[in-house]
Parts: C-alpha cells; structure tokens; sequence
C-alpha cells in the first residue's frame, strides 16, 4: 500500500505541476519555437522537466526517508534544473553547461563519499576495481549519461518512454534482488513522469477534445532524467549491498548511450564538435528512411524495452559478466552497421 500511495502522488503532483506551469511558462516565454532543427507547429511550454523534477520532490519529502543521500539528490536535481531551464531559456553555451554538469556532479560523489570504484567481473578474472581512478571515471559516467539522454529528446514521446523504461527496469532489478528499500524511488520518477508523456503525446486533446495542451520536456528534464539516472545506477551497483552488477547498467540504458556513442563517432569524423546539433540520431534516420514520428516513436520504444530484458534476463539468471559485456558489445557493432546500412539506402 505503501508503494502505492507514493506512485499515486508522484503522478498526482506532477498533473498539477503542469496545469499551473502551463500558462506561466507562456507568459514568461518559457518556450520551444519552431527553427531549422526543430519542426513542431506553435510555441510549446518547455515545463515536462520542471513538473516531473516538483513531484519527485514532493512526493520524496512526503514519503521517503529523509536520508543524507536523498538530500543531495535533491539538491543535485534542483540545481540540475534550474541550469537546464536556464538553457532553454537563453540556450546557453555547451562549455558552461558542462561546468554546471561538474559542480554537481562534485556534489554528489563528494556529498554522500560514494562513487563508482567497481566494475563488476568483466573479464572473468575478478572484479575490476579502480580505486581513486573511480572519482574520475563517476566525472566521466555522469556526463555522458546526463548528454545521452539530452541527446536523445527529438520527437514526441521519445524521452517519456525511454526515462519510464530505464526507471521501471531499474525498479524491476531492485526487486529482482530482494533489495526493495529502494524501490520507491524509481517508481516515484517513473511515474511523475505519466503526465507529462501523457501531454506530450496529446492525450487529453485526442480522448477528451481538449484543445492542443503539447508540452516538451526541455534540456531542464532531459538532464534531471539523466541525472536520476546514473544516481539511481550508482546507488544500485555499488558498495557491499549492491542490488545488480555494473554491467546490467549498460542495456538498461542502451539506446540513449549507443545514439550518443554513434553520434559523436560520427561528428568527431566529420570534423564537428561533439555537441553542435545537427539531424543525423537515431530519430532522425529512421524518419528518414520513411518511417512516421509515430513508427519510429514505437521502433525505438521497443529497442530500448527489448534491450532492458536483455540486461534483466542476465541479472535474473546470473549470466556472467563477460557474456554480457560481450552481447552488448556486438549489439552495438550491429546498431551502427544497421545505422550505416539504412543511412546508404536512403542515399
């Protein structure tokens, strides 16, 4: 019951976040125009982050624990958004969004003493541990994932559906592991963030004729979710109460780390900055190749759902470490010949 009634008032907050951040979000011109990159119609609220970061406040002080760890979390996020709402706001430069990601990045590894220092049994021979070489590997493990899932926010229902994927399957795994104090917070982010694709993907307008009411989650969401993220990852690897192994980390989040992997590759090839936006993610060539938003919404969902059962068969029956760094590791070979292939047909 006790689970229940925290995912209910997450989702029950995060509606009520929208609802009063839609119009002020309006006034104060918090919002997506259409540009050369971007092909929506209207002006849309950029508030999906900012009403799922307020539920997962409110719902956690209402009924979690009120831990140092939560604390820092906490702080971390609201610091987190308040730069991405800055971002898409006055679209900041990628070097101070960086700097940001880094300040806060030392706020959690320095704030709770934990980072990532074990990897798990990689190569069959023991577990890698890194030492203080593990402070600069979290450094490096927070960004990416916090771009990757920034990255990967392109069209209609795209980041709701992989952030509620990656937290259900995380969830999942901490059931899995009969570890369930954590559970709550998972399902918490999961579920703040129902409304919010609900509105995205035009819910309310097409079952109960409400005029167009679309929002967008905004760089402020999509780095809260990877934030939250690679928090929970952290939280769920580490230490001696560790609920999965580090490499289960990779396919619970695969899709947005293979589009970021793919996509740099392919800009640092070109001569481009890693982060100069452009056309060319997965989203984009797979609309392209002629699937609809809609398809390609589905295709990616379902790669993304395929691949976190992949990561939950291996922890459920203790695959070992090496098998699964070896299956993801040609999984992602496969992604970018699939990528190269279907880019030369559309040629």
């Amino acid at each position: 019951m006790y689970i229940v009634a925290t995912a209910a008032s997450a989702f029950f907050f995060a509606f009520l976040a929208i609802k009063f951040f839609n119009p002020v979000a309006i006034e104060i011109g918090l919002v997506d125009k259409p540009s050369e990159r971007k092909h929506h119609s209207g002006h849309i609220p950029l508030i999906g982050g900012i009403s799922i970061f307020l539920a997962v406040l409110a719902a956690s002080l209402l009924w979690l624990p009120n831990t140092l760890e939560l604390r820092m979390y906490l702080i971390a996020s609201a610091m987190m958004v308040f730069i991405g709402a800055l971002d898409d706001k006055f679209d900041l430069r990628v070097r101070v969004r960086i700097i940001g990601q880094i300040i806060i990045a030392s706020l959690m590894i320095y704030g709770v003493g934990g980072y990532i220092s074990n990897l798990g049994n990689l190569f069959g021979f023991g577990d890698v541990t890194l030492g203080p070489l593990g402070i600069i590997f979290t450094y490096v493990g927070i960004i990416v994932v916090i771009n990757a899932y920034n990255m990967i926010d392109g069209i209609d229902g795209l980041i709701g559906s992989l952030s509620i994927n990656t937290f259900t399957s995380i969830a999942i795994l901490f059931i899995i592991s009969g570890q369930t104090d954590y559970l709550s917070y998972p399902l918490i982010l999961a579920t703040a963030t129902i409304p919010y694709l609900m509105y995205n993907l035009g819910f309310f307008e097409k079952f109960f004729k409400k005029e167009s009411q679309k929002i967008f989650m905004g760089d402020a969401g999509s780095m809260f979710v990877g934030l939250s993220v690679i928090w929970l990852l952290t939280m769920g690897t580490q230490g001696e109460q560790a609920s999965f192994r580090p490499v289960i980390a990779l396919w619970i989040c695969a899709i947005p780390l293979m589009d970021m992997l793919a996509i740099v590759v392919r800009r640092y090839k070109n001569g481009k900055s890693p982060f100069k936006p452009d056309r060319d993610h997965l989203h984009h060539i797979l609309q392209r190749a002629g699937l609809s938003s809609r398809q390609t919404l589905v295709a990616i969902s379902t790669g993304a759902t395929l691949m976190s059962l992949i990561g939950l068969a291996g922890e459920y029956f203790n695959i070992s470490d090496p098998v699964m760094l070896v299956g993801f590791i040609a999984m992602f070979i496969l992604y970018n010949l699939a990528i190269r292939h279907i880019t030369k047909l559309k040629h």
